[in-house]
């Protein structure tokens, strides 16, 4: 059982909190590129975005276990639109994002079910485990659109790639813990993605550069300082390891939602 901090513990979350989290900063500059270029409209951008950002805490704090099974949906559709993104195909859009989301997600539960169960614990709480049995059928699904992605690979050579990915992926998820397996995804896979395909149509589309960098460097410091202010408080009553736990995935849930409209609702309607 985890029950402290452990040194891959505080690795996963120096990497979650210091190169994950940061890529969602750029969404000022998605913001520009979608049509909040004044001062007002970007204005009104920042207040919906963190009208947002509160609802989903309170929702958390009121509503845990439906706050989880929301997160996890919105974080499969997520993760696996960016990665149908990343291979420039205009064909099996659900196939591959449900393919890649499903694995990510899920694959990292089935090797660490145990540990993830106790994470989503600390997360909501005891009654979270009476959901665990049920998760073999998303397992199965899981497993269903793998072999059917394999299968679409043999029609379409840039999926081919995708293949030798996903079999890496399960490899890292099967060595690693599930903090240390969502790290490496969320920070070197899906971070990497994210910002490749958004820096080019930064640099084509948007003629204010110095506004991109510190847009991005104030939500950088904002959420960082934001972050560790919060550990501090939790950790009055909470160990060190629940308290980094609460902020970076209560903080990842808060932030996905409106990062999630703005980049897989109208970001990737205009730019795919």
């Amino acid at each position: 059982m985890i029950t402290d901090l452990t040194f891959l513990n505080f690795i996963s979350f120096l990497l979650i909190f210091f190169i994950g989290l940061p890529h969602g900063s750029f969404d000022g500059a998605v913001a520009s590129l979608v049509g909040f270029r004044n001062r007002t409209q970007f204005l009104q951008f920042i207040f919906y975005y963190l009208i947002l950002f509160f609802l989903v805490i309170l929702f958390w704090f009121h509503f845990p276990i439906a706050a989880l099974t929301i997160f996890i949906m919105m974080t499969i559709a997520h993760f696996g639109l960016c990665d149908w993104t990343n291979f420039k195909v205009n064909k099996f859009k659900y196939s591959v994002s449900f393919t890649y989301g499903m694995t990510v997600i899920f694959g990292i539960i089935f090797f660490n079910e145990n540990e993830s169960f106790l994470i989503f614990e600390y997360l909501t709480n005891d009654k979270v485990y009476l959901f665990q049995k049920y998760f073999f059928i998303a397992y199965f699904f899981t497993l269903l659109s793998i072999i059917y992605f394999i299968y679409l690979s043999i029609f379409e050579k840039k999926l081919r790639n995708g293949v030798f990915e996903i079999l890496f992926l399960l490899l890292i998820f099967y060595l690693c813990d599930p903090l240390l397996s969502f790290a490496i995804y969320f920070c070197f896979f899906h971070t990497y993605k994210h910002l490749k395909h958004l820096i080019k149509n930064i640099y084509l589309n948007l003629a204010n550069k110095k506004f991109v960098i510190y847009s991005t460097l104030v939500f950088t410091v904002i959420s960082w300082v934001g972050g560790l202010g919060i550990v501090y408080y939790l950790v009055q009553n909470l160990s060190i390891y629940e308290s980094i736990l609460k902020v970076v995935f209560v903080g990842l849930a808060a932030l996905t939602l409106p990062h999630m409209l703005l980049v897989d609702v109208v970001y990737r309607r205009r730019f795919k």
